[in-house]
């Protein structure tokens, strides 16, 4: 079995785990995917292909792999930084990216909005990869009287170039919602849980975003978006 694992002090490996199919495995039960592990193996900075030597699960986020939507929502998590690990610039570090993974599976299994989780962290990585949008004024003119949200323009609009581009406004309610989200990030998720909950409208744009100006798709959002549709 390939396993691909992120590490805190190396960034994204590769492993090769011999012999885990078997019952008798020792190591079987520690490369759940999705689960924080402490994994033994020499490692050399020339490569980025290992062999696994031994694998212990320090934690296997239980109620988040319990939840389909929660353990959808770290499938999505999980790609959506692997994906941008490949792509990544220098301002990416792998700290980053592993503290970022760290909190969202955390969040998750202590049960907080899985959208709310995952739009949080859309926000940390569009702001890295310098793509998040701008909620300060219309990003045309300037003009601080906004009516709604252009993945395309990348960010607020005002009436007058809304109405140019033909996108519908926004209620007051959301474009306050949104604007919180993104001055937000992972790291104040305590504070803004307490006064929004997660929207699949706010997680639409974010993807949005990444599709239009990363070319970037996740595979994993289209099982998370039927989730929604059916629950």
């Amino acid at each position: 079995v390939i396993l691909s694992v992120l590490t805190k002090e190396y960034g994204k490996l590769s492993f090769v785990a011999q012999g885990v199919r078997k019952m008798t495995s020792k190591n079987a039960g520690s490369i759940m995917p999705y689960t924080k592990t402490e994994i033994l193996f020499d490692y050399n900075e020339t490569k980025t292909f290992f062999r696994l030597k031994n694998a212990r699960c320090r934690e296997y986020y239980r109620s988040m792999h319990e939840d389909i939507i929660a353990s959808s929502a770290a499938a999505v998590a999980a790609e959506l930084i692997d994906v941008l690990t490949l792509q990544a610039t220098n301002d990416m570090t792998n700290n980053y990216e592993y503290a970022f993974l760290d909190i969202v599976f955390s969040k998750l299994d202590e049960g907080y909005d899985p959208t709310l989780v995952l739009s949080l962290l859309f926000v940390d990585l569009l702001n890295l990869a310098g793509l998040l949008p701008d909620v300060d004024a219309c990003v045309t003119c300037g003009n601080t009287h906004v009516v709604t949200v252009s993945p395309k323009d990348g960010g607020f609009l005002c009436q007058e170039h809304a109405e140019e581009h033909h996108i519908p406004f926004m209620k007051t309610e959301d474009l306050r919602r949104f604007r919180l989200l993104c001055k937000a990030g992972l790291e104040k998720i305590d504070i803004v849980n307490q006064y929004i909950e997660g929207d699949m409208k706010d997680l639409q744009y974010f993807i949005d975003i990444l599709y239009l100006h990363a070319d970037i798709q996740l595979k994993s959002m289209n099982f998370y978006m039927h989730l929604h549709t059916i629950v």
